[in-house]
């Protein structure tokens, strides 16, 4: 990679940052010169008074209404009923709040939005497999509050399940997506205070997804020196900061480092034609639909024998990784780099007590290894990953991980 020529055509949206930042809600419509917003979440955070009353008291007489009704599997049923929500209430922003699927469920509402027709839309999507902005529309500005750590956010895509029933079954629908520049927030709202009501098995498990979104960026073939900056600067807030995500009284300065270091780890990770996740997060798919696991637990297991295995076969910035998780020494080898690495990944999985092997997967079985290894051969994100991997050396990898 030559440093010295590089693109990065990234436009975020702003990002409000710190503890009580909710309040800024009704702020940030206000300079956007939007009047009013529907908030979109789930259920369990739309009954969760905690995050709702800061974020209901930030919008003010801005709050249109409430849509709780987002759930894992992130339907086009539930994005279209979002969307009429919309439209019914006046609102002229949606406010995102949760985790990853409510994001991804108000981006796919938003793009349905900008259609006269937005059930027309969403019935031709589920054919096209994807929900595309209309040239000739506007889609419908999003502010995102997230209360988890994937990493979901500073992003112009979002995934989708495509069926029209909103309360489908994620492992019997196939997935689809959105993608387009429009659909980059507006603004982001990262309050500390919201992600410490998140439970903690939801927001270790999550973090693990953020983490390793940073670690991906450094080995892109789309890596810039500016994506390596803010990509390294988080691996260093992360890797200081998790071990608080267990705890039930966290110190506050290591916990906003943790929050912190996920918003680094996405800055610039989701541009237009270009994505910079990769391998890690194509294994991670691979148990997507039929196995109850967070993703990011799978990622917990999986990342250090992937890393293993990609370093076996190429460089994979080991070095720039090693010195962002503060494990390089300057007389280590290739080797020696490489294990250091594969130790500090592990080691964070561990600090965040994430299990380590895929057997403690509930339903999973070690004879469904060579399944599960087709389904990740034919991920999408492997088309930038660092190496292109054989069926049969996935499957090495999953029964390393055993």
């Amino acid at each position: 990679m030559n440093d010295r020529q590089f693109t990065l055509d990234y436009d975020p949206g702003e990002i409000r940052f710190g503890r009580g930042a909710a309040g800024d809600l009704g702020d940030l419509l206000a300079a956007r010169g939007l009047a009013s917003a529907l908030v979109v979440t789930g259920e369990n955070v739309g009954a969760n008074r905690d995050v709702m009353d800061p974020v209901e008291a930030g919008l003010g007489d801005a709050l249109a209404g409430v849509f709780d009704e987002t759930t894992p599997a992130k339907t086009l049923g539930a994005a279209l009923a979002a969307a009429r929500e919309v439209h019914e209430t006046g609102a002229e922003a949606i406010v995102a709040v949760g985790s990853g699927s409510s994001l991804d469920t108000a981006k796919v509402a938003s793009a349905l939005g900008s259609y006269a027709d937005p059930a027309a839309a969403a019935e031709h999507a589920l054919d096209a497999g994807s929900v595309p902005v209309a040239d000739d529309g506007h889609p419908t500005p999003v502010i995102a509050v997230p209360t988890t750590l994937a990493g979901a956010d500073l992003s112009v895509i979002g995934g989708v399940g495509l069926s029209l029933d909103a309360d489908a079954d994620p492992s019997e629908i196939p997935s689809g997506g959105v993608s387009n520049r429009r659909l980059m927030p507006t603004a982001l709202c990262y309050d500390p205070e919201l992600f410490e009501t998140t439970p903690r098995s939801m927001l270790t498990a999550s973090a693990m997804n953020g983490f390793d979104k940073a670690v991906e960026c450094c080995y892109s073939p789309h890596a810039t020196p500016i994506t390596d900056g803010t990509a390294s600067r988080g691996l260093s807030l992360m890797r200081s900061g998790f071990g608080e995500l267990t705890e039930d009284d966290p110190d506050p300065e290591q916990f906003d480092d943790a929050v912190a270091g996920v918003v680094c780890a996405q800055y610039g990770i989701s541009t237009p034609g270009a994505y910079r996740a990769s391998i890690i997060h194509a294994f991670g798919h691979g148990f997507s639909n039929d196995y109850d696991a967070h993703q990011g637990t799978v990622h917990g297991v999986l990342a250090p024998d992937v890393l293993r295995y990609v370093f076996s076969e190429v460089d994979g910035r080991r070095r720039l990784l090693a010195e962002a998780l503060g494990v390089a020494e300057p007389s280590m080898d290739d080797d020696e780099l490489a294990a250091a690495v594969v130790d500090a990944v592990a080691g964070v999985r561990d600090d965040l007590g994430l299990p380590s092997r895929l057997r403690a997967i509930d339903g999973l079985s070690r004879d469904d290894l060579s399944d599960i290894a087709e389904i990740i051969h034919d991920d999408g994100l492997f088309a930038e990953a660092p190496v292109q991997p054989s069926v049969a050396e996935i499957e090495d990898v999953l029964e390393d991980a055993w």
